[in-house]
């Protein structure tokens, strides 16, 4: 938190044991590849709807009340693929992919854009490409074999689950990593 400045995001936290410990067994069998990677803190794991930035606290209250306005219903998500930004010949960081339910998260996603555009907040000018980071590569070193083991897992499954909610979190940056923590939450309604 700088001043009364929060440095927020928008996500679909994933909190399903089974699938962290897939992707937590990747991430391992990566590592052991001898790449130099930073995998993302287990509790950190999420798909980024919208990365809002440094918002103050009054602005954060009509956030909270645009995203109030966001309905969806609950969902099932897969987790599935692997790759890397910007690509695997020269990646900046590791992701697995969205594979059933990415129409939904589609959805939610435009209706959060469009919510957050009326507050006057920039629409995203990238195309949206649902994904999870689980690591960022810190250098090129073992990068073929790194690309080579993420390669043979494009079409990998880790796992179902049900999309409950989305939130709005604060991210607090330390030189350990960052620790998030939830603002709001909403809730899918049938």
């Amino acid at each position: 938190m700088s001043g009364d400045r929060i440095r927020s995001f928008i996500s679909i936290d994933l909190e399903d044991e089974r699938i962290l410990s897939k992707v937590r067994s990747t991430m391992s069998s990566l590592l052991s590849l001898g790449g130099d990677l930073q995998p993302v803190e287990r509790e950190n794991i999420h798909v980024t709807l919208k990365f809002l930035g440094n918002v103050s606290v009054a602005r954060l209250e009509e956030v909270r009340s645009a995203l109030a306005q966001v309905t969806f219903p609950p969902f099932s998500l897969e987790i599935k693929g692997t790759g890397a930004f910007p690509n695997l010949k020269r990646m900046n960081v590791v992701w697995v992919g969205i594979g059933e339910g990415w129409s939904q998260v589609e959805l939610i996603y435009e209706q959060t854009e469009k919510a957050l555009h009326q507050l006057g907040f920039s629409r995203e000018t990238r195309a949206f490409s649902p994904h999870i980071t689980v690591a960022r590569v810190k250098s090129g070193q073992k990068r073929d074999e790194i690309a080579a083991f993420l390669g043979h897992l494009s079409d990998e499954s880790f796992g179902t689950f049900v999309v409950e909610n989305v939130r709005l979190k604060q991210s607090i940056l330390s030189p350990s990593g960052p620790t998030y923590s939830t603002l709001f939450e909403v809730p899918a309604r049938k």
